[in-house]
């Protein structure tokens, strides 16, 4: 199982990525989450339990490319101001099994997108979470936090 920690203090001197203790070399992080769509690809209440697909992998420097999955396992995602947790521990990645928490908030059930590319060799970096807020009384709405 990877327990894959990534942390950031928004400098490339300040990144860092490490995976069940151990630093990881890496030239890309990749993570995209898409979930919580009705049949016209619009979003909403539900999120991955809605349906979901999820591509996860890390691009290592010395064979970029040769990428391995992130998945199963956990994924913590360490930006300033923002905290996003990804678990996934069954063995064939079940997407029912995924759990996501933003800022220590489940969001599981209210997730969009999840998108997170930081990828040294093309100086791409690019994150955001996007969750689906259900208003009682006045028109739902969906909230795009962009991370960086």
């Amino acid at each position: 199982m990877n327990e894959l920690v990534f942390r950031t203090n928004g400098t490339w001197d300040g990144t860092t990525l490490f995976n069940n203790g151990f630093e990881v070399m890496a030239a890309q992080l990749f993570v995209e989450l898409r979930a919580g769509r009705d049949e016209w690809g619009e979003p909403i209440d539900g999120g991955i339990f809605e349906g979901a697909e999820l591509t996860g992998l890390v691009r290592p420097q010395d064979d970029p490319y040769a990428p391995w999955d992130i998945f199963p396992g956990r994924l913590t995602l360490d930006f300033p101001g923002y905290s996003i947790v990804m678990e996934n521990y069954h063995p064939a990645v079940y997407l029912q099994n995924t759990r996501i928490f933003l800022n220590g908030e489940n969001v599981t059930d209210r997730v969009v997108d999840l998108y997170v590319d930081i990828n040294a060799l093309d100086d791409v970096v690019s994150a955001y979470i996007t969750v689906y807020k259900n208003n009682w009384f006045r028109r739902d709405e969906v909230i795009t936090h962009t991370i960086v």
